[in-house]
């Protein structure tokens, strides 16, 4: 069988007072859930998250005034459907 894929980024969003009182983690459940449904709906089937890393090269300008190069993770979910 094939299958086409589709790759989306998934960065939950809680505040330090979530995170505080413990509700970070429900929050951030509740969001993940809402991404899964709304791609089965549309027949979307997940196969897994994955984590990038990222290389930033900082520009010429940045590098005048000091700048770096930095290197910052991407999280991505990847589904799939029959075609």
């Amino acid at each position: 069988m094939e299958y086409e894929y589709k790759v989306t980024g998934f960065d939950a969003k809680v505040s330090l007072s979530d995170c505080r009182n413990g509700a970070a983690a429900n929050k951030i459940s509740a969001q993940l859930e809402i991404a899964l449904q709304e791609h089965a709906r549309d027949g979307w089937e997940l196969q897994g998250q994955y984590q990038f890393e990222v290389d930033v090269e900082a520009g010429c300008f940045d590098k005048l005034f000091g700048g770096k190069d930095t290197t910052f993770r991407m999280y991505q979910l990847v589904f799939r459907r029959p075609m």
